[in-house]
C-alpha cells in the first residue's frame, strides 16, 4: 500500500494528464471526450421498492407512499471516493484511485466530476414502491464513474397531484418492539439544497461501465439509506391511528433529510438495451 501512495504522488508530482492518452476526435462535438453520441434511457426505482427493512435505530419501516419529484440527472466519468465496490481496476487505475481518494480527503464533501458524459434533462415524478420509466436523455460513449441526482419543484409528470408543492412525500408505519408510528414526511425544494443551493446530490456512485451503445442508466434510490438514522421516538404518536405528518423541527425529520442529501442513497447504473 505504501508502495503505491508513493507511485500516486510521484505520478501526480510529474503531471498526470502526461500519462493518458489524448481524448479528442472529430465525432465528439466539442466535448473533449471522444466519444460518439448515444441515446440513454432514463429509469428510476428503490432498493427495497415495498419490502419492510429495519434502520440503524432498530424501526421497522414500511411504506405505502413514496412519491419523488425528479429534475435533471448528470453523469460523469471521474470518480467517487465510494470506490471499494468497484470490478477489477488496472495497475494504473488503482494508482489514480489512490490520488482521486487523497484528493477527495483533502478536500471534504468535495469531488472532481471530470467529463459530462450523459445527462437526462427532463422534469418528472416517479413512485419509489415500483419502477417508472422517465424518458430518454442522451450522451457519448466512454466510462462513467459518478453522477448527480436532482430534485424538481413544482412536481410534473405522472405523480404531481401527490407531491403537490414537495419534493418527496413519504408514508407508512415504523415499529420497535410494541411502539408503532404511523407518519408522513413531506420533504420541501429548501430542505434538500446543497453548498451550491441547488436542489442536486452530487458525487452518487455510477457503478463504473464504458458506455459504447445505445442503453439504459437505472436510477436505484436506496430509501434504507434515507432512513437510516432516524429515530421515529422523536416523531408524535398518532391518537387515531391516521399517519402524523412529521413537524419540521422533528430531530427524525432531519435525521430523513440529512439521509436523502448522502449520494451513497443514490445508485447509477448503465445496460444496454
Amino acid at each position: 500500500m505504501k508502495y503505491l501512495q508513493h507511485l500516486a504522488l510521484a505520478v501526480a508530482s510529474f503531471g498526470l494528464l502526461s500519462v493518458l492518452p489524448a481524448a479528442c476526435d472529430s465525432s465528439d462535438g466539442g466535448s473533449g471526450t471522444g466519444g460518439r453520441r448515444i441515446t440513454l434511457g432514463a429509469v428510476v426505482t428503490s432498493s427495497t421498492q415495498k419490502a419492510p427493512f429495519t434502520n440503524s435505530q432498530g424501526w421497522t419501516v414500511s411504506l405505502t407512499k413514496a412519491f419523488v419529484s425528479t429534475g435533471a440527472f448528470y453523469y460523469y466519468d471521474g470518480a467517487t471516493i465510494f470506490s471499494s465496490n468497484m470490478p477489477h481496476r488496472s495497475p494504473l487505475d488503482r494508482v489514480l484511485d489512490v490520488v482521486r481518494i487523497k484528493t477527495a480527503f483533502a478536500h471534504p464533501g468535495h469531488y472532481v466530476p471530470g467529463n459530462a458524459m450523459g445527462q437526462f434533462l427532463s422534469p418528472s415524478s416517479a413512485d419509489l414502491l415500483t419502477s417508472n420509466v422517465l424518458g430518454t436523455g442522451d450522451g457519448v460513449s466512454g466510462v462513467v464513474r459518478s453522477a448527480t441526482f436532482s430534485f424538481q419543484t413544482p412536481a410534473s409528470g405522472p405523480f404531481a397531484s401527490e407531491l403537490g408543492s414537495h419534493v418527496a412525500v413519504l408514508e407508512g408505519t415504523a415499529t420497535k418492539g410494541a411502539d408503532t408510528r404511523p407518519f408522513r414526511a413531506e420533504i420541501d425544494a429548501a430542505d434538500i439544497v446543497n453548498t451550491e443551493n441547488a436542489n442536486a446530490v452530487e458525487g452518487c456512485p455510477f457503478a463504473e461501465t464504458s458506455m459504447q451503445a445505445d442503453g439504459t442508466v437505472t436510477v436505484t434510490v436506496a430509501m434504507t439509506q434515507w432512513f437510516d438514522q432516524v429515530e421515529f421516538d422523536s416523531i408524535p404518536a398518532s391518537t387515531d391511528g391516521q399517519p402524523v405528518l412529521m413537524p419540521a423541527d422533528a430531530i427524525g425529520r432531519n435525521e430523513l433529510v440529512r439521509g436523502m442529501k448522502e449520494g451513497l442513497a443514490y445508485g447509477f447504473s448503465y445496460a444496454t438495451k
